[in-house]
């Protein structure tokens, strides 16, 4: 009973924890409210849920077995946890990819028997409401499988699968490898980041696309007459008529044109030679998709689109049915060495990419003339000192010019110095560092600060840290 009036304070919630993975495999385990019931147990817990969850019960009288941790009973998500299944990477490589594939630091990372788990904690809980239907759990949902997928291609044996807020293992001091509190980041800042992450991909796979002056884009495979051809049979080929080469042809160039993959392509030709009465054999096929996607064309040319389906579709077929864009000139992107400017992010990626061949061996930075990295890339020099001071202030690299006889660049990307630097013991960093700061006469502090989220450090007596910052 409350009385009239009552107003409940706060919701802590439920979580979930479990005292052996055994226990974990038969829901064998006790429902928590508090923070001070958790750490009164840290030695015992192996697994929990680190999300927060609106109730938890127990389904037997004896309450042992217990029910709850469904997505619906989500009350609050406090972290995202990427399960990796494989010893092969450690945990420096682990960092570097997250440097590299989400530009977002873990906040934790726990090693199993067979693996590794690694924890992105909110630096504000974010709240699951019913009056949104829910829709929080489907944003984090995309958030988390975007993390997953991102890191899947750099690290062996990430879970693609796994619950996204399930049960996972427990911090303690016995499995904790990298532990830093301040990398912690709210939850609009993950929504943004996986947006970009989608609408880059969406571009990606569009790739090469048709634009008409008024700069509508536009792809040849959501045209009538290419599902019209793709769906007829009965095509065959002979002497004298357009037949079943210049069709597969036709479209093959369609998907070039549209940004598909060769393979992508490939598959759906396969699949449209076989359905013809009289096929090709797979050989000419192969060499019919090569030749589109050779760069020696450009698209299906309409004229040609239109004699094709009045041969196979209707002979009396109109253009109007067969196109749902007025004609007009495409403009195409040209082969890379094909124009005479070369864009920005293209040299840049040029420049990193050289970086990491060449960083790969030694200590990591390189020594070059301006004339030798101009040859390498292939980029003007106002072009590449405009390039080496936007690197910098991207903070992506160190450089430092020397003027004169037995001058030239030093330079080496960041990624490649945080990677040094965790290969190295605490002893051998700070003798790295100095060396380093000579190099490229950087001032200590800007090292330091640089260093700091990343560097390694164990955490032998501080596991209950976790438990002080703030997530709801």
């Amino acid at each position: 009973m409350k009385p009239i009036g009552f107003v409940e304070e706060e919701k802590k919630g439920s979580i979930f924890i479990y005292y052996s993975k055994k226990a974990l495999s038969v829901s064998r385990g006790i429902v928590i409210t508090s923070l001070e019931a958790i750490e009164e147990q840290t030695d015992q817990i192996t697994h929990w849920t680190p999300n927060v969850y609106r109730y938890g019960e127990y389904t037997d009288s004896s309450r042992l077995v217990v029910k709850g941790h469904f997505e619906k009973n989500l009350r609050q998500i406090n972290t995202f946890v990427v399960d990796i299944d494989s010893k092969e990477n450690h945990e420096g490589e682990i960092i570097l990819a997250c440097i590299d594939q989400l530009g977002f630091m873990p906040t934790l990372i726990l090693e199993s028997d067979f693996g590794y788990q690694v924890y992105f904690v909110l630096s504000t809980p974010a709240y699951v409401t019913s009056k949104s239907n829910f829709k929080v759990i489907e944003v984090a949902k995309r958030i988390s499988m975007t993390i997953r997928s991102q890191l899947a291609k750099q690290l062996v044996g990430v879970d693609i699968g796994c619950n996204h807020f399930g049960i996972a293992r427990f911090p303690s001091k016995r499995n904790i490898v990298y532990y830093e509190s301040e990398n912690q980041y709210s939850f609009s800042e993950w929504i943004n980041w996986s947006m970009k992450q989608a609408f880059d991909q969406k571009t990606e796979k569009k790739g090469k696309l048709i634009v008409f002056p008024e700069k509508k884009a536009y792809c040849q495979v959501d045209e009538p007459w290419f599902d019209l051809l793709l769906r007829k049979a009965d095509i065959i080929g002979g002497e004298g008529r357009l037949g079943r080469n210049n069709v597969i042809f036709t479209l093959s160039l369609a998907y070039f044109s549209s940004g598909y993959s060769q393979e992508t392509c490939a598959y759906n030709m396969f699949e449209f030679n076989e359905r013809l009465k009289e096929p090709l054999t797979e050989k000419e096929v192969k060499i019919i998709i090569k030749s589109a996607y050779s760069s020696n064309y450009q698209a299906a040319q309409r004229d040609f689109i239109l004699e094709l389906c009045q041969e196979w579709i209707a002979s009396d077929i109109q253009e109007k049915e067969l196109f749902t864009q007025r004609r007009g000139w495409w403009k195409f992107k040209k082969p890379r060495d094909q124009r005479k400017y070369n864009h920005q992010q293209e040299w840049k990626a040029d420049l990193m990419r050289y970086l990491d061949q060449v960083e790969a061996q030694g200590e990591g930075y390189i020594e070059s003339t301006r004339k030798e990295l101009q040859e390498e890339i292939g980029i003007p020099t106002r072009s590449l000192d405009r390039l080496l001071k936007e690197l910098r202030k991207e903070r992506k690299i160190f450089y430092h010019s020397k003027r004169g006889k037995g001058g030239g660049i030093i330079l080496m990307s960041i990624r490649m110095f945080l990677k040094q630097c965790l290969k190295r013991t605490r002893e051998k960093q700070q003798a790295y560092l100095c060396r380093l700061k000579q190099l490229f006469s950087v001032m200590s502090e800007e090292l330091e600060m640089l260093l700091a989220p990343y560097a390694k450090q164990e955490y032998k007596s501080e596991q209950l840290d976790l438990f002080e910052a703030n997530t709801g």
